[in-house]
């Protein structure tokens, strides 16, 4: 084709034709009286000459190219990696939890029903919620740390919440033995939110470490130090919920019995699985977690999403 003004015009108006008024390429061969193949070939020349000219805008404050890195790199259906100013846990957890918050209504369905884990991220989450699109939400851990930051505190900011249906869970995340933990079990309230698991279709979950120790699960006063010494000389470095994981994403089965959360198998049979983390603490353990597939997404920081890569 030409080049000069006169064909740069022509090629201008079948652009703003079809990208601009919305008009079909068939549409735009009829009323200039060339082809649609015609039509088609200009276009394509319209971009080649810079007439027409695309940008790609993602949301304010996240790395678009370090999301979609991530989501490849780790065969996730799911990645946002979150522009910090600092690259510092602390930093982390703020951003983190106010992203999680605003990523609820494209995650969860009204029929949906919502699992979480606790963890000082996901109450930041809580605390940004004013409403949720479903109506029933389910603690997926018993206490693990201070209450305040702990699963059942997020269930009560979200049980405040116009219309939604709690299942908590009001019971240490591990117990001192196996049959206080089967008898904790048998619990009719207890029972009702454990029963629920197998219900749950999204999961936001967030993620201690173990090396280096920033981990509610690992101050849990029945977990003593043999049992922390027993689990490191295991491997593990990370854990969801009470799943426990090594660097290879090799899942320690040690506490299963003696804790009260929902397990690895259930936590696979859940749709979305999505993890909440970030900081420099935490990739390690963020890491072993994508590597033993549990998640199907990530809410992360863009300092820990060039880690990940990097690893």
């Amino acid at each position: 084709m030409d080049v000069g003004p006169l064909s740069n015009v022509q090629l201008a108006h079948v652009a703003r034709e079809h990208y601009i008024q919305g008009k079909s390429r068939v549409r735009i061969a009829e009323e200039t009286g060339l082809s649609r193949f015609k039509i088609g070939r200009m276009l394509e020349e319209a971009v080649a000459r810079g007439i027409i000219r695309f940008e790609i805008v993602s949301t304010p404050g996240i790395d678009l190219d370090l999301s979609m890195q991530l989501k490849h790199r780790y065969g996730l259906e799911h990645a946002v990696a979150a522009e910090l100013p600092v690259d510092t846990d602390a930093e982390a957890q703020a951003a983190l939890g106010t992203i999680a918050a605003s990523l609820i209504d494209e995650l969860v369905d009204p029929e949906d029903i919502l699992g979480l884990t606790s963890g000082r991220t996901l109450n930041v989450m809580a605390r940004q919620l004013r409403s949720l699109p479903c109506r029933a939400v389910v603690q997926l851990a018993g206490v693990a740390g201070p209450i305040q930051e702990s699963g059942l505190e997020v269930i009560r900011r979200l049980a405040s919440l116009p219309d939604v249906q709690p299942w908590p869970i009001y019971a240490s995340l591990v117990m001192s033995d196996a049959q206080t933990a089967r008898g904790v079990l048998r619990q009719p309230g207890i029972r009702s939110a454990v029963e629920m698991f197998d219900e749950v279709t999204v999961a936001l979950c967030a993620i201690g470490s173990w090396a280096p120790p920033n981990s509610l699960m690992m101050v849990n006063p029945a977990i003593t130090d043999e049992d922390r010494a027993r689990l490191l000389r295991q491997g593990v470095v990370a854990e969801i919920a009470s799943t426990t994981i090594t660097d290879q994403g090799t899942v320690v089965e040690d506490l299963d019995d003696r804790s009260i959360a929902i397990r690895e198998g259930q936590l696979r049979a859940v749709r979305s699985r999505i993890g909440v983390a970030g900081g420099p603490s935490k990739t390690r353990a963020i890491r072993a977690v994508l590597a033993s597939g549990l998640l199907t997404g990530i809410v992360t920081d863009a300092f820990t999403a060039r880690r990940l890569l990097a690893g």
